[in-house]
């Protein structure tokens, strides 16, 4: 069972500093062991798909509808398959615990990946130097001067989004497609 907490403040984006609208600790940790942080932000996700369609129902009152709760639920579910992705998690249905990590293995990246993505490791290699290239931003942008921090958020953006895309797709949930 996992715990939800609900806030009146959300924290701020860690790719650009706006208000969130949604702040998530998946269930799951990232390769090196670390929790993940699925932030849903106006200013980063806009351009990705699943992000901005739960984003457009936020905006248009979806989440004061009652009538909407369902598609928000779909949407949502999107939208966490879509983040998750982008940390190299990858699952089938709508269990979130189908996407399990195997305990005991000594961490590679490439072997890593391919456990927890069956079937993408060499299907995707466009998204492994997109992943390297927008860790290395995230890398410069701890250490970038003002003028600089805008110019890697967009591109940092702009990468999470080529990353999510193709690993969201492959195989969506059952009840979240597209159409």
């Amino acid at each position: 069972m996992h715990r939800i907490q609900i806030s009146d403040r959300m924290p701020q984006c860690s790719q650009c500093g706006s208000d969130l609208i949604v702040s998530v600790v998946a269930p799951k940790n990232d390769t090196a062991g670390r929790p993940i942080h699925l932030e849903l932000c106006t200013g980063c996700d806009g351009e990705k798909s699943a992000a901005g369609a739960l984003l457009f129902w936020f905006a248009s009152g979806g989440g004061h509808d009652m009538e909407r709760s369902e598609e928000g639920a779909r949407l949502l579910m999107r939208w966490t398959k879509e983040a998750m992705a982008e940390y190299g998690w990858y699952w089938r249905g709508t269990d979130v615990d189908a996407a399990i990590s195997m305990p005991g293995l000594s961490h590679d990246e490439a072997a890593a990946r391919d456990l927890m993505n069956p079937g993408t490791t060499g299907g995707f290699p466009e998204v492994d130097q997109l992943r390297q290239e927008r860790d290395a931003l995230r890398a410069q942008l701890a250490n970038a001067h003002s003028e600089q921090r805008g110019r890697l958020q967009q591109r940092i953006r702009e990468l999470g989004a080529a990353i999510a895309g193709p690993l969201a797709t492959e195989s969506a949930p059952d009840g979240c497609t597209d159409s």
